[in-house]
């Protein structure tokens, strides 16, 4: 195989590669730093020669393309998810070998056996009387998690061409789990968590408390964790009166699209007074960036239990949807500013909906 080279196009502000394998040319765009479409040239090569060679169907071949690819299309919670899943799948089965050895069968087999585990450390949890987390990924949770990981991973690896017959990963089900009515907070509560926030501030010498800012976002505005996280001054304007949720060079909203949400009283109020201390809106009374996690624990450790209430920041969300639902704002609406693509994910908030039931069944027409 000839040494790559690569050229500049008139116009264009990529290197190009330009080699022939057997007899096929291929000249494509590669990288805008030449050392880089260098080696990504030597990386095609070597690709083109596995897959002659038929060692390109290798596991750990897939695997490196697939982390690859989920760094650049995933984000990092998601990607880590990846990486568990293949480090619970290769305990499981140490000897894989190619890609094609992982099948519909063998994972509906890793499921059960992942079952089968999260039941024994629960009864080992038991006798030993003591209280702690279950391992991540054991849980009803973490097993589903896992296996949507892995469902991705294959309908990957089919769609690069590694199966010659089309697989049934369809046929590996979620562990099924009772759903419950969604759990939201009472006026009072947010009033209350407000008030204690409030007066963290006061404690502070610079009169700022981040929590304050998240419990109004969160309950006020409806946003995710991530959106209050990375929710930046550049997002507010105050002439229209609107917070916009839209995507930054590192992230992307849930649903990859922009949103306006009106501003609520209490939030304008509160974000005209609040100090900048860079970009973004959140920072901690130190004036640093917290990491999205940290967020997310101290938020539970450093106010909602200090307030003897039951909070996480998603919750927050979920009260300001079923707030407005109680106050007969429509399931359109709500969906809407709430940034849910389908419609069906705002039906969660249908039964508080008020009196529309007995409204329907006092309708029923009277027996004469």
């Amino acid at each position: 195989m000839k040494e790559p080279s690569v050229f500049r196009k008139p116009g264009s502000p990529y290197w190009w590669c330009d080699f022939y394998y057997k007899k096929k040319r291929y000249q494509q765009a590669m990288h805008k730093n030449k050392k880089k479409a260098v080696q990504k040239t030597k990386d095609l090569q070597e690709k083109l020669r596995l897959q002659n060679s038929g060692e390109a169907n290798l596991w750990p071949i897939f695997k490196a393309e697939y982390l690859e690819w989920a760094d650049a299309n995933k984000t990092p919670a998601t990607l880590k998810w990846d990486r568990l899943a293949i480090k619970y799948l290769e305990e499981y089965k140490s000897d894989i070998k190619y890609a094609t050895d992982i099948t519909p069968a063998l994972l509906d087999k890793f499921k059960s056996h992942l079952i089968l585990r999260s039941r024994e450390q629960e009864e080992a949890l038991r006798r030993s009387g003591r209280k702690r987390r279950k391992q991540k990924g054991l849980g009803v949770h973490g097993i589903n998690r896992t296996m949507q990981s892995l469902k991705v991973m294959m309908r990957k690896a089919e769609a690069w061409g590694y199966f010659s017959v089309p697989q049934k990963w369809d046929t590996i089900s979620k562990i099924k789990t009772a759903e419950g009515r969604v759990v939201f907070h009472t006026p009072h509560e947010i009033r209350l968590l407000l008030d204690f926030t409030h007066e963290l501030a006061k404690k502070n010498t610079s009169g700022y408390c981040p929590w304050e800012t998240v419990v109004l976002l969160g309950a006020r505005e409806g946003m995710r964790r991530g959106e209050i996280y990375h929710l930046k001054w550049t997002d507010i304007d105050y002439e229209k009166n609107i917070i916009t949720i839209q995507p930054k060079d590192d992230w992307h909203p849930k649903t990859y699209e922009c949103r306006d949400i009106p501003m609520d009283v209490l939030v304008r109020e509160h974000l005209l007074k609040i100090p900048r201390r860079g970009e973004y809106i959140l920072y901690d009374t130190y004036g640093k960036r917290f990491s999205i996690d940290s967020l997310t624990n101290y938020y539970r450790v450093k106010v909602a239990r200090k307030v003897g209430i039951d909070s996480f920041i998603h919750k927050l969300r979920h009260t300001y949807a079923s707030h407005l639902v109680q106050n007969r704002v429509d399931l359109y609406t709500v969906s809407k500013l709430l940034g849910h693509k389908n419609i069906l994910t705002t039906q969660i908030y249908a039964h508080l909906i008020p009196d529309t039931l007995q409204e329907a069944v006092n309708r029923l027409p009277p027996l004469v």
